[in-house]
């Protein structure tokens, strides 16, 4: 038994849409409605949502570009240089979470905004935005894992894993091959963890920090556990880790800092 492979239909040839970028930019839109409603609910001004918004927007997708050719294909821009300009052309999870953070950090500086509670505000956002886009990378299978006998796997047609560039990693000669679809296992994780920073969000009220230091200590070591099954060929290693198991190392550091100081300032605010 495993989870059962599927494909999204084609759109016609004059349609100049991909299934994947509209999933991605609906995500996008729906972090930034979510994100904006939030912060009017804990006080702030909708013009600062808008522009904190913005500036995850687009410095995110330029981060997520520029940091997968530097990081996951290596040596390309030296040959090509102007593949860095081509956005289009693919992204990486934790480069838009680097590009993001420095956008954030620009923004709530330029505008003098707290910065915890802005990183909430965020947050809740982000966590909508990348949970739709992970219903993209499981819709096009474009994080395809290692050989599994898990339940949870996928069965690939070897064409697929061809396609992908994993089927050399691969033992099994058979037609089928069942691996991990990690895009789709990170989804099944997502949807219960954003769902609760939802409800918190919504139905409590902790202090500045707590709740972005939460969701990033949540999704972390879940993350860091996934990359284990990512083939070399897609996701070349750097000191034995790849790049996002490097990236979930500092975010969990930073979590627990960020929470640890929410929480004194809490302790001092109540003794």
């Amino acid at each position: 038994m495993s989870l059962p492979y599927f494909e999204l239909p084609e759109l016609p040839a004059r349609v100049p849409v991909h299934v994947f970028g509209a999933i991605v930019t609906t995500g996008v839109i729906a972090g930034g409605a979510v994100m904006r409603r939030y912060a009017r609910r804990v006080g702030e001004n909708d013009e600062d949502a808008r522009r904190v918004a913005g500036w995850l927007a687009v410095t995110g997708i330029v981060g997520a570009h520029v940091l997968d050719v530097l990081f996951y294909r290596p040596g390309e821009a030296l040959h090509h240089p102007l593949v860095l300009f081509e956005v289009w052309t693919s992204i990486s999870s934790f480069g838009g979470f680097v590009g993001g953070a420095l956008g954030f950090l620009y923004i709530v500086r330029r505008r003098r905004l707290r910065i915890a509670k802005w990183a909430d505000i965020a947050m809740v956002g982000l966590l909508v935005a990348f949970t739709i886009g992970r219903v993209g990378c499981a819709s096009v299978h474009d994080h395809i894992g290692a050989e599994t006998t898990s339940a949870i796997g996928v069965d690939f047609p070897r064409d697929v894993l061809a396609q992908h560039g994993v089927l050399d990693g691969m033992r099994s000669s058979a037609p089928v091959v069942r691996a991990h679809d990690l895009g789709l296992e990170e989804l099944m994780y997502l949807v219960p963890m954003t769902a609760l920073v939802l409800w918190l969000a919504f139905r409590r009220r902790l202090r500045p920090g707590l709740l972005a230091a939460l969701a990033a200590a949540l999704y972390a070591p879940v993350r860091f556990a996934l990359e284990r099954w990512r083939p070399e060929s897609t996701d070349p290693l750097y000191g034995g880790l790849t790049f996002a198991q490097w990236g979930t190392i500092a975010i969990f550091v930073l979590a627990c800092a960020i929470g640890a100081r929410a929480l004194a300032h809490r302790s001092r605010g109540t003794s």
